[in-house]
């Protein structure tokens, strides 16, 4: 085995005996399960949930927020290859991936707006 596996299995190793050992430490040294009274109920402040609970929640500002950090990320994306191929001429290589890259992004951000447009409908 190489090094870097021989130290991923000691170290995936040592956390599980770690988490394992605090566990059954814990029950050894005598420590009781302790349930409150709260603990049964929806929230911890103690009261009690009146009404209806399921509610409609609306989503189309997550998927715009989603839509938002994807087209970040994408101008991201563009710049680091832009500034990693703006030395390479005549090769048509780095041109035909950020096409490409770009036109399934906007493909994905289309689905993923249409999709949303068709749920709340």
């Amino acid at each position: 085995m190489e090094a870097g596996i021989t130290t991923f299995l000691v170290f995936g190793l040592v956390a599980t005996a770690f988490g394992v050992g605090s566990i059954l430490g814990n029950r050894a040294l005598g420590a009781k399960r302790r349930r409150g009274y709260l603990q049964p109920i929806t929230y911890e402040s103690g009261q009690e949930p009146e009404g209806e609970t399921q509610i409609d929640f609306p989503t189309q500002h997550y998927t715009f927020a989603i839509v938002f950090v994807a087209v970040d990320v994408i101008g991201f994306v563009l710049a680091l290859w832009g500034l990693s191929y703006r030395t390479i001429n005549g090769s048509w290589t780095p041109a035909i991936v950020v096409f490409g890259f770009t036109a399934l992004a906007i493909v994905g951000i289309y689905y993923a707006l249409v999709g949303e447009r068709r749920l709340v409908i």
